[in-house]
């Protein structure tokens, strides 16, 4: 009995020393999880008041862009001005800096002072640069500032074509005589090499600037296709001067229904179209700070949603942490169009 007894005791203590284990192991994780939670909290906080003691914009702001008045690049830029005056309340000022596929424009940004006064505004052509040794650099020369635009409009367009089928005859009847218009050093040019691999046939391409430039160029029988998001010439689809031949979707364009696609037509060719954000590597965290979450706002105001629309641009807005990752998806592709551009070129 007095064993039995003393063996209770015993396993009441070692009970009690258990749980009083258990019980400082669970205070110990609970306070470190504790002080996480307010360091992250802290962080935060001083984060937020760097955002809203930051001054900036003090002076007009000037947004560089790669390409002429009118194209793609430029119509993104100028929504984005106009809607960081009304949420900021300074001058935000295009300039354009047409050539070389957007890298004069995005060197001269990349060795712009790192005061938040000057940004880039650009498309896949930061990518393809670097991908074909036009420039050294990427997104990786800049800090990112957001992605308000994605583009899911882009297509083939024409004056004198009717339909791809029309389109390659015409150029197997007349071998490099059919024009057509681009700015060289673009991604665009993988699309007549796997047009001219599939057809077996030969196109003649012309260097007709930004895509503002290209449809005065049709229009003025200069050039006989070219390829643009459809909003930026939907009056001249409108009126019947110009006809969408195929769309670089992975389906079809529900707003034109009866258009194909270029992979039903035999062409994989899919268009990562985004018109996105560049400060100056080093710029203040809290410019970018503030300016990222001003575009995010801007993103949900109506009236830049309706005015977006309006060009066919989707307002997809992508932060500048997830930027990277975006990229590096987008890259997959288009080291895979270098590759076959090189390869067809060469032979």
């Amino acid at each position: 009995m007095k064993k039995r007894l003393v063996s209770l005791v015993l396993a009441g203590v070692m009970a009690m020393v258990s749980l009083a284990g258990c019980s400082s192991q669970g205070s110990t994780q609970t306070t470190a999880a504790s002080t996480q939670e307010s360091a992250e909290s802290a962080a935060e906080t001083k984060a937020e008041e760097a955002v809203s003691d930051t001054k900036w914009p003090e002076e007009p702001v000037q947004i560089i862009v790669g390409a002429n008045a009118g194209g793609g690049i430029d119509t993104a830029a100028r929504l984005i001005a106009k809607y960081m005056e009304k949420y900021l309340g300074q001058s935000f000022v295009v300039t354009n800096e047409a050539g070389g596929a957007g890298s004069i424009a995005a060197t001269d940004v990349k060795n712009a002072k790192a005061d938040g006064s000057t940004f880039l505004v650009a498309h896949e052509a930061l990518l393809t640069n670097k991908i074909s040794g036009t420039t050294d650099f990427d997104y990786d020369g800049f800090d990112c500032g957001g992605i308000p635009f994605k583009v899911y409009t882009t297509c083939l367009l024409s004056k004198k074509y009717s339909s791809i089928e029309e389109l390659t005859e015409a150029a197997k009847a007349a071998p490099s005589t059919v024009k057509f218009g681009t700015e060289l050093a673009t991604n665009d040019t993988a699309i007549i090499a796997m047009m001219e691999e599939k057809e077996d046939v030969k196109f003649q391409l012309v260097d007709a600037g930004a895509v503002s430039d290209q449809i005065a160029s049709m229009m003025g029988n200069h050039i006989d296709f070219m390829k643009a998001p459809v909003g930026l010439a939907k009056d001249y689809v409108a009126s019947g001067d110009f006809k969408i031949l195929a769309f670089f979707n992975e389906e079809r364009n529900q707003d034109y229904p009866d258009v194909p696609t270029m992979k039903e037509e035999g062409v994989d060719f899919v268009v990562d179209k985004y018109f996105g954000c560049f400060f100056p590597k080093n710029t203040d965290p809290a410019i970018i700070e503030k300016f990222s979450k001003t575009l995010e706002e801007i993103c949900k105001d109506p009236e830049f949603l309706s005015d977006a629309k309006n060009v066919s641009y989707a307002v997809d807005y992508v932060t500048p942490a997830d930027m990277p990752a975006y990229f590096e998806n987008c890259k997959v592709r288009l080291v895979e169009y270098q590759n076959l551009l090189e390869n067809h070129f060469a032979k």
